[in-house]
């Protein structure tokens, strides 16, 4: 059933994807936007690719409050009981912030990092995050961030937090061309 369009909470959604017929799937969801029309103006795209389950836990390395970033955490409660969540934000300057709330079952919550942390340029506004339940429920929680980035380039990415932390990951892609 299509959802339509509007700026509104009825429009905000979260999604389970599941192959019916028993056969094993990848499912990713891209955005394209232009967020923020008339204020900020910026424009770009970003994809990510689907939980394999919810946890009681996800974690994420990376994400700022600096001026021109505004990241979100994002988290869906798929259970059938309400969630209670808890927020650890790791600042760059060795301190830590918490924000806790309840997710709704069935629902979905969007909180932006900095009604808690706030904004600044400097070390205490980078953060790395836990995303916690603490009542025993299962979760999914994810980072997407828009920006301006150097004053130039606009754009946004996404990120579903890890399960834990461990000793070695792999990156299929990067560079270090001029331009990027």
């Amino acid at each position: 059933k299509k959802l339509g369009t509007d700026d509104d909470a009825a429009h905000d959604f979260s999604a389970k994807v599941v192959c019916t017929n028993g056969q094993e799937i990848v499912a990713e969801r891209p955005v394209y936007f232009n967020y923020k029309p008339g204020e900020r103006n910026w424009t770009g795209g970003h994809d990510v690719v689907g939980a394999l389950a919810p946890a009681s836990a996800f974690y994420f390395a990376e994400g700022t409050v600096r001026p021109d970033f505004d990241p979100y955490i994002c988290i869906q409660n798929p259970g059938e009981t309400d969630a209670s969540v808890k927020i650890t934000y790791m600042k760059g300057d060795g301190t830590t912030a918490e924000d806790t709330f309840s997710v709704a079952k069935h629902s979905r919550k969007t909180l932006e990092a900095r009604d808690t942390i706030g904004v600044a340029d400097d070390n205490a506004h980078d953060f790395s995050a836990r995303v916690e339940c603490t009542n025993g429920q299962s979760i999914i929680a994810e980072r997407p961030m828009y920006f301006k980035y150097k004053g130039a380039w606009t754009g946004g990415h996404d990120v579903v937090g890890a399960l834990s932390s461990a000793t070695t990951w792999y990156f299929a892609e990067g560079t270090c061309r001029p331009d990027f």
